[in-house]
């Protein structure tokens, strides 16, 4: 389903503001153990499970050293010329349930690699940290490195889902000539107001002004619910012993930075033709932002929005009719 963009220009909104629609606590984070170095984080998924990296993966290092794990998934029918996707996770999360990408895509013949942003997962690097975005830029750039060398004469995509929408922005603002195209997943870019204006956002408050980098913000709460209609997806999230349940201030506004001024900065200087999938009843992310980078965005692109879909688009009853629609799109272009 096409969708004609139309309506005023909407300002874009923080992306602090846009994570205070989850529900704050004042104890301490919930993480799993910082990765040192690869046999480290080798050892840390022993610890969780030993089935966790089941999938063929591999550890890379970004321009400061810093390791990062990732994971691939290939087609059936191996081929030189397979198209390429590479996959950015959301908030907090990880590689592993990625593979949804990969079971719906490789038996068209597409290739998928996913990659656990530095801090979390397997990879090395601070928890409760993106970056700054040189850092996050690196990081895509090292793993993007690695894909076209194992596959000089691939397409490749860069998808990116929520947070890793972010990333994916981050990283076409200055390397569009180095993907053959673009799939935004509910792309964090802002938030509906109405989500800011909410007393359950009180106890927020003095963790916004005083105590930043404390870990207050739930990613697992009564908002979970809310951003799904998949309930085993709900309760696997909760259950997930390598994703954070909590984030701070800090930890948002190092995400936040990665798109910021977006519509002057970004938008006009991605030259990739883009995918912009959302779900019609997505509260976390603005749908008029989705709309308006639709409308500034330099690039030929597509926005698609699913009746029904909340903000969660890979975790759905309708999520395969959603990656059919990314398949379609990847196998046109």
């Amino acid at each position: 389903m096409k969708v004609s963009l139309v309506g005023k220009n909407c300002a874009s909104v923080s992306l602090t503001v846009f994570f205070l629609v989850l529900i704050p606590s004042p104890s301490a984070a919930q993480m799993p153990r910082e990765a040192k170095s690869p046999e480290d984080g080798y050892q840390l998924a022993a610890t969780i499970d030993k089935g966790i990296i089941n999938d063929q993966h591999g550890y890379l290092k970004s321009a400061d050293g810093t390791c990062l794990f990732y994971r691939y998934w290939p087609a059936a029918q191996q081929h030189p010329d397979n198209p390429v996707v590479l996959v950015l996770h959301g908030i907090g999360y990880h590689s592993a349930p990625y593979k949804v990408i990969g079971d719906a895509l490789n038996p068209a013949g597409i290739d998928v690699y996913a990659l656990d942003a530095r801090g979390h997962g397997l990879s090395c690097g601070k928890r409760g940290s993106v970056g700054s975005p040189g850092k996050v830029r690196e990081d895509v750039s090292a793993m993007v490195r690695l894909v076209k060398a194992q596959r000089p004469s691939a397409k490749f995509f860069l998808l990116g889902e929520s947070m890793g929408g972010a990333f994916a922005l981050n990283y076409a603002k200055e390397n569009s000539d180095q993907i053959t195209g673009l799939i935004l997943l509910a792309p964090a870019i802002g938030v509906p107001m109405g989500q800011f204006f909410r007393l359950s956002n009180l106890p927020l408050l003095p963790y916004y002004l005083f105590w930043h980098n404390t870990p207050a913000i739930s990613l697992i709460a009564k908002r979970l619910d809310e951003s799904s209609r998949d309930a085993t997806f709900i309760a696997a999230r909760r259950a997930d012993p390598l994703a954070y349940q909590k984030v701070s201030f800090r930890y948002l506004r190092e995400i936040s930075a990665l798109v910021k001024n977006w519509k002057t900065e970004i938008a006009p200087r991605v030259k990739a033709p883009t995918l912009i999938v959302q779900g019609a009843e997505d509260r976390i992310v603005s749908k008029k932002d989705c709309a308006e980078l639709s409308k500034v965005l330099a690039a030929p692109n597509n926005l698609e929005l699913f009746p029904g879909v909340r903000h969660t688009t890979l975790w759905d009853p309708d999520t395969q009719k959603i990656l059919g629609e990314v398949r379609k799109w990847v196998e046109e272009h």
